[in-house]
């Protein structure tokens, strides 16, 4: 983003820039309070976005898969871009 400046306004408010690119940063400290990991939802309700943290899926398999897999990567990036998809699928329906 070019400027490392920080607009801090109260305990709960924070400015942000929005690059050229539409990119917003979110401070490190801020991510981690709303265990912001990998992948967050983003919600539109009226004139404001609404961020949620979800769980990365790949973590998700990680965690559910069996001892004695053949190709365990394989796997986890089948099952991970299958979970994407579907993930985008129901954005696209959201805003169609």
């Amino acid at each position: 983003m070019g400027s490392t400046t920080k607009y801090i306004v109260g305990e709960k408010e924070i400015l942000l820039k929005i690059d050229k690119k539409g990119r917003v940063l979110i401070p490190a400290h801020v991510r981690k309070k709303l265990g912001f990991k990998h992948i967050i939802r983003a919600i539109v309700e009226e004139r404001k976005l609404v961020l949620e943290p979800i769980q990365d899926p790949l973590e998700e398999l990680t965690s559910t898969v069996l001892e004695g897999t053949e190709d365990v990567e394989q796997q986890i990036f089948e099952l991970r871009k299958r979970a994407e998809n579907e993930a985008r699928k129901k954005v696209k329906a959201r805003w169609s």
